[in-house]
């Protein structure tokens, strides 16, 4: 188990976990010759740890040691095993590949079969790196391929990479190009191999790191439960004391959210009360102007008797809106506007927005059609003909560019309330 979790752990890149499952297998004293082969097995794995760190000259020291365990069971094999490794860290060291060369050449047509895709790739990338290209390219085209049969991609793509670059040495651009797109799916293959392994070795760091800081609170814990034992009167105290001071928390808080809401909703009768006002003025307000309306009808069919009497005509409809010209005076007007817009605060905005050319009577027309004034009402209350309103109430579709066919009220109801149209 230790020696799978070794290798599990060190394909993953948690090294230290790796190092730390060594460990078990290589602290023991060997007993037989089947724990011989195993601990030599265990430091194969360290020195291969080493090597992912770039640490040959550890690598070689602990391969030494496997070498040994392999020596006291005479297990060739694995001895086999070892010198290729051997040789291939001794080529990191640039005073040493010349000797890694000659101790792959010994090796050649010694190597077990399933050892060959290991050691062809080895002895080529040696080669490579002292610039022997020629030498190294048929070993690196057949280690591509070995390698992918084992589902080794890591060591094949490196190989690939290789290969490619010893085709550009060589000036052979037609055989890079072939080989330039099995090289790019092994790469790719790699990178998301990569991912999901640094997927998860990130997962197992994090249980990692949560189990020990589970074990660290529960040390923590038996800890303080020692350390406490002789405070438990005070600390029970002191609980009793938090819990009146908590109750009598809550029940101020809940006092205090009591008044609050009462004030609130005496503050909202407030409102809704001026609301009601607000409204109330209103309807005064255009009340009053519908009494003056009926008084100027009562001119008006006086004139009519004067007219009946005498030659002379004159247009009625006119002389009612000369009677009185405007809604109502000034200062009623600004009443109403600043009634109206207490109780439809952004009503006159939504039409501006909507129609920037609406002039000062349009928005009085506009506010009335909002408060649900009938065409004989609104001409009460604007003292001006039912035929007026309706040209008022034309104008204003002309410039809201209304459709045919509409309700021009309605529209100007959703427009005030911003409702979209």
């Amino acid at each position: 188990m230790a020696e799978i979790l070794t290798e599990a752990y060190r394909l993953l890149g948690l090294y230290d976990e790796a190092f730390r499952y060594c460990a078990v297998g290589t602290g023991e004293p060997a007993r037989a010759e089947v724990d011989n082969n195993l601990i030599g097995r265990f430091f194969i794995a360290k020195a291969e740890i080493h090597n992912n760190l770039n640490r040959p000259d550890s690598a070689l020291l602990v391969l030494a040691q496997a070498d040994s365990c392999f020596d006291r069971t005479k297990n060739d094999y694995y001895h086999l095993m070892v010198q290729i490794d051997r040789m291939y860290y001794l080529a990191a060291f640039p005073d040493s590949v010349n000797v890694a060369l000659r101790g792959f050449a010994a090796l050649e047509g010694k190597v077990p079969r399933h050892r060959l895709p290991y050691y062809d790739y080895y002895y080529g990338a040696t080669l490579a790196r002292v610039g022997k290209w020629l030498e190294a390219i048929p070993l690196l085209r057949k280690s591509i391929g070995e390698l992918k049969d084992i589902s080794e991609l890591h060591p094949a793509s490196e190989a690939a990479e290789l290969l490619m670059e010893g085709y550009r040495h060589t000036r052979r651009a037609v055989d890079m190009l072939t080989v330039f797109p099995e090289y790019r799916m092994m790469r790719d293959s790699v990178t998301r191999e990569d991912k999901i392994h640094q997927l998860a070795s990130a997962n197992i760091r994090f249980e990692t790191q949560k189990k020990e800081q589970e074990n660290r609170l529960l040390t923590a814990e038996v800890r303080l439960q020692d350390t406490l034992l002789h405070v438990y009167s005070i600390a029970g105290v002191c609980a009793l004391l938090l819990v009146f001071f908590i109750a009598g928390w809550m029940v101020m808080r809940h006092r205090n959210l009591r008044l609050r809401w009462q004030l609130e909703a005496q503050e909202h009768e407030r409102a809704d009360e001026r609301l009601r006002d607000q409204e109330s003025r209103l309807h005064e307000l255009i009340a009053a102007r519908q009494d003056l309306y009926e008084h100027n009808r009562s001119l008006i069919r006086q004139l009519s008797d004067i007219q009946a009497r005498h030659r002379n005509t004159c247009e009625l409809d006119s002389v009612m809106e000369s009677l009185q010209s405007h809604l109502l005076t000034r200062k009623e007007e600004e009443d109403f506007r600043n009634a109206f817009l207490s109780v439809y605060p952004s009503a006159l905005l939504h039409l501006r927005e909507a129609c920037p050319a609406v002039t000062r009577s349009e928005e009085l027309f506009c506010m009335l059609v909002l408060l649900k004034q009938s065409n004989e009402e609104l001409a009460r209350t604007l003292g001006i003909s039912v035929a007026s309103v309706s040209k008022t109430r034309y104008r204003i579709r002309v410039k809201l560019g209304l459709p045919e066919g509409s309700d021009t009220d309605a529209e100007i109801r959703h427009i005030m309330a911003g409702e979209d149209l």
